[in-house]
């Protein structure tokens, strides 16, 4: 009966999914002005909770044999032969990121109405979440690579506005614009790719552009320009090396922000665009080798800055970047079903930590120094507790969600190439060990602060909870994770010989590194002398400084020599030259318009005889 139901209604089921958290963010920007109202957040975050049952239903209707579907909305684009329909689908793909961004999403609203509650812009930062949501569920819910853009830029703004959302910060400005201006970069490469798919394939749907690359694929070249272009698109919204710079400074914004943005929305997009579009990578080998290089890459260069950093939301943030780059590291050597399993378990554990992360700084008054923190353990029991999972799962210790994803990959590329397995390992001690540096620091280091911390309200807690739940039991279910995408994504035959060896040795060293850094840190936080290595660290690997130095300074050197030599000194005294030349007729007429009577009338026979004698010698010369 339910099935039936469902199959009847699919269509209208998936539009009000994707609709529900733009009429929220309606109903709150028509509010954004009026004083904050905590009715307004429950039922924002009710729009949402209902988005995420709506796809937990169209979830049972796939596992139960419906097949997937598309709904046109209208004909979005027609020019000659350009045609875009403005249309989205639900398939096996889509469905696991919608059902992460709804949940979590939900969680995160009800959290902002604790967290939120006293700031005067309650209204309008629900406003922006829901802009927020309904531009991710359109980024993945559509079924052409336009509709996907659109979401795409959607996310961007919205992060734009979150980020800066305390805009009376200076530091918030100044992220919030590092944000937009860093993806604006990265998104011009993938219009430029999207283009360049049109040109040779055709077509801008997923299913033709499938279709084609089968049928009558273009060169190689053409296909691998194009899964590079989009690939810098990828790279820019997850922030993948050198366009990561914007994630840490987005930590501006409120903490309920980078548990949206950071753990299961915006920065998995460019995840997800390289498993959509897992046909076109797959005839490119040559692309994914190196989109698997670059994950490895920077899930140890951002680990080895989390070690270091003594910011509490930094440290996160530095653990996404590093998590992004195992699951570009899976995509990158095909196996793409472990690279959405570990996209969806990261989701829970990891805004976990992040909502956590808000409870500590609601107790020590928004102070964010962990070596200024310690014994919070005992007035925080339950955010230690839930902090405490979700480090155990990033970590990646059995039972835990982390475990299962992240052990999936490494065995992956232990089978792909031992060099990528042996930098993901190094990246995998990394992270258990400022994992528990931060947890150690925070939670059982003597107290080294004056503040006095109190518990998050109940609706924050309870917010987490579901995340917490999530975070312990989600990893249990790959084998029917695996056999749900079977027919969407090719799956990828894992054999390692000694498989039992191998997990042990990399549970071994995790477990030590945990140990090393409990060890390191029970007794607090002791500021040495820094060496060389230390200092690079703390200072990004001086990438920002460089930036500023080759960049940012040029450029902002070139926009003054244009205001003040071209626009000032040149288009500026033009318009003011034309403008005093028009003075200047004024004053020279103004005589004519004095209001005397008879100078009027001697102007008007002058001015006729004038027209005689115009009229006159045109007549004699003709």
């Amino acid at each position: 009966m339910l099935f039936t139901t469902i199959m009847q209604y699919q269509e209208e089921m998936l539009i009000a999914l994707i609709l529900l958290p733009l009429i929220s963010a309606i109903v709150a920007g028509l509010s954004a002005t009026l004083k904050p109202s905590m009715m307004l957040g429950y039922i924002c975050s009710l729009c949402i909770s209902v988005s995420f049952v709506l796809a937990l239903l169209l979830f049972y209707f796939l596992m139960n044999g419906g097949e997937s579907f598309h709904v046109v909305l209208w004909d979005f684009i027609q020019t000659g032969q350009f045609q875009v329909t403005f249309s989205l689908m639900f398939d096996r793909i889509n469905v696991v990121m919608i059902l992460v961004v709804t949940l979590v999403s939900s969680m995160v609203h009800f959290y902002s109405i604790g967290y939120m509650a006293h700031d005067k812009g309650f209204n309008r930062f629900f406003a922006y979440l829901g802009g927020f949501v309904f531009s991710m569920l359109l980024l993945v819910g559509g079924d052409n690579l336009m509709v996907l853009f659109i979401g795409w830029e959607g996310v961007g703004t919205c992060s734009y506005l979150l980020i800066g959302f305390w805009y009376q910060k200076k530091s918030a400005n100044s992220a919030s614009m590092e944000a937009f201006v860093m993806n604006r970069i990265a998104d011009l490469g993938m219009l430029l790719g999207i283009f360049l798919v049109y040109t040779s394939l055709g077509s801008l749907s997923y299913d033709d552009i499938f279709r084609q690359l089968i049928t009558n694929p273009p060169s190689d070249s053409v296909l691998t320009w194009a899964a590079l272009l989009l690939f810098i698109g990828a790279m820019g919204k997850s922030a993948q090396f050198p366009l990561h710079t914007w994630l840490a400074n987005a930590m501006e914004g409120p903490t309920p922000v980078s548990a949206l943005i950071h753990a299961a929305t915006m920065v998995t997009a460019g995840v997800y665009l390289v498993i959509r579009l897992a046909p076109l990578y797959n005839s490119v080998p040559q692309v994914t080798y190196f989109i698997a290089c670059l994950g490895a890459f920077v899930a140890v260069f951002a680990s080895l800055m989390a070690i270091v950093n003594k910011d509490l939301k930094r440290i996160i943030a530095y653990s996404t970047l590093s998590q992004l780059g195992y699951m570009f590291v899976a995509a990158g050597l095909g196996a793409y079903t472990i690279a959405l399993f570990h996209l969806f378990t990261h989701a829970f554990f990891k805004s976990l930590l992040f909502l956590g992360a808000g409870n500590v700084m609601h107790a020590m008054n928004d102070k964010l120094d962990i070596t200024k923190m310690g014994a919070l353990g005992k007035p925080l029991r339950i955010s230690m507790i839930f902090m405490l999972i979700g480090s155990i799962a990033l970590c990646g210790i059995p039972p835990l969600s982390g475990y299962f994803s992240k052990d999936k990959i490494l065995e992956v590329a232990f089978v792909s190439s031992y060099e990528l397995w042996a930098v993901l390992l190094v990246g995998a001690i990394c992270t258990a060990f400022y994992s528990f540096r931060l947890f150690t620091l925070v939670f059982l280091a003597p107290k080294n602060h004056d503040e006095h911390p109190h518990e998050a309200s109940r609706v924050m807690l309870y917010a987490m909870s579901p995340l917490a739940f999530l975070a312990v039991i989600a990893g249990l279910f790959y084998t029917q994770f695996d056999t749900f995408l079977s027919s969407a994504l090719t799956s990828v035959v894992i054999h390692v010989d000694n498989i039992f060896m191998l997990i042990s040795l990399t549970l071994g060293l995790v477990v030590l590194s945990i140990v090393s850094a409990y060890f390191m840190y029970r007794n607090g936080y002791k500021e040495g002398k820094k060496n060389i290595l230390h200092k690079i660290l703390e200072n990004e690997y001086y990438i920002p400084y460089l930036y500023r130095i080759f960049i940012i300074k040029p450029f902002g050197f070139i926009s003054d020599f244009l205001y003040h030599i071209v626009d000032m000194g040149i288009l500026d005294k033009i318009v003011d030259g034309i403008a005093k030349c028009f003075v200047l007729c004024s004053y020279v007429l103004r005589p004519l318009r004095n209001g005397n009577l008879s100078s009027m009338l001697r102007l008007m026979s002058a001015g006729v005889a004038i027209l005689l004698c115009v009229t006159l010698a045109y007549f004699i010369m003709n």
